[in-house]
Parts: C-alpha cells; sequence; structure tokens
C-alpha cells in the first residue's frame, strides 16, 4: 500500500471545510494505519489541536493569528516571514518518515508574503516520494496547483459570518 502513495492533495477556496476535508483524510489514513504528521499553520486552541494532542499525533502549530483576520504591517511581516521559515524548515526536517503530511493554511501564508511562493513550491517538488502532502488554504497560487494531483475548490454560497455570527466552538474551531 505505502508504495502507492506520493500524491498532492490541495484543498482551496473561500468555503468552509478545506481543513476539515484535509483531517478527514487524515483519519482515513490512520485508521488504514499509515504514519501522519499535522503542521497547522495561523491557528490555535482548535478541537482538532486538542484531539490530535491527545491523540499522540504528531501535531506542530505557527500560533501567529491567521492573515484572513490580522492585517500585519511590513514591519510584522518581515518579522513572521523569518520564523516562519525556520518554523517550516523545523516541521519538514523529518518529512520522510511520514506516510501522508498535512499543512494546514499554507495558502493565506503565501498570499500576505509571510512564505516565499518558490519555497513553497520548492515543498512540493521535493517531498519524498512516498509521502502524500496535503495541503489546504485560500488563494494557493497556480504554481502549486499546477503541480498537485488533487484540486478541490470550497466554494461559500452562504456563510453565517456574513450574517455577524462568530465562529462557534467545536463546529468552526
Amino acid at each position: 500500500m505505502k508504495q502507492d502513495l506520493g500524491l498532492v492533495h490541495v484543498y482551496v477556496g473561500d468555503g468552509k471545510g478545506k481543513t476539515s476535508m484535509a483531517m478527514g483524510l487524515l483519519i482515513r489514513s490512520l485508521g488504514r494505519g499509515l504514519s501522519v504528521k499535522v503542521i497547522q499553520l495561523f491557528k490555535r486552541d482548535t478541537g482538532e489541536q486538542f484531539f490530535l494532542e491527545k491523540s499522540k499525533i504528531d501535531y506542530l502549530q505557527f500560533k501567529p493569528a491567521h492573515p484572513f483576520f490580522k492585517e500585519y504591517t511590513p514591519e510584522e511581516v518581515e518579522g513572521l516571514k523569518n520564523e516562519l521559515k525556520i518554523f517550516l524548515d523545523s516541521a519538514l526536517h523529518d518529512i520522510e518518515k511520514y506516510d501522508v503530511v498535512l499543512i494546514d493554511e499554507i495558502g493565506p501564508g503565501i498570499k500576505q508574503g509571510l512564505i516565499n511562493e518558490e519555497f513553497a513550491v520548492e515543498i512540493v517538488k521535493n517531498k519524498p516520494k512516498n509521502t502524500e502532502l496535503v495541503l489546504t488554504g485560500r488563494d494557493i497560487p497556480n504554481s502549486i496547483l499546477a503541480l498537485a494531483d488533487y484540486v478541490s475548490e470550497v466554494k461559500k454560497i452562504k456563510h453565517p459570518f456574513d450574517e455577524g455570527i462568530d465562529a462557534r466552538e467545536g463546529i468552526e474551531f
């Protein structure tokens, strides 16, 4: 089974559910005995975080505020860019040990200039041959979409946030 791994999945779009789709894939993978690593960017105190940590699944988190909800100054962008590069280099140093690796919310990091697009492309191009790589987020650039084997767009048609309803614990986070 593991010899058949090695494809790239992208869940993109402005709709709710990109991370949820990726987590569903991870649950399926774990159920089949595959090893999983989760790298979550710009999120903190999420339901999936608590579950993954309790389950002893390899889980790393880069916690600054999500660029969708915070406008960073140019100085903050520069500082975060360096921090995030160091974080990702460290998080990906042992990627070959895993059958499935998720980098959640990489799209907004690229869009806001916190992750260099060429660096992200190199992550995809240089992933281990038999590691399934899953990327999520709004605004994932065409350079990465072109390299992906699966691209699924989650489109927002209607969302309670537009009516002033805040994200709810256990449902949206």
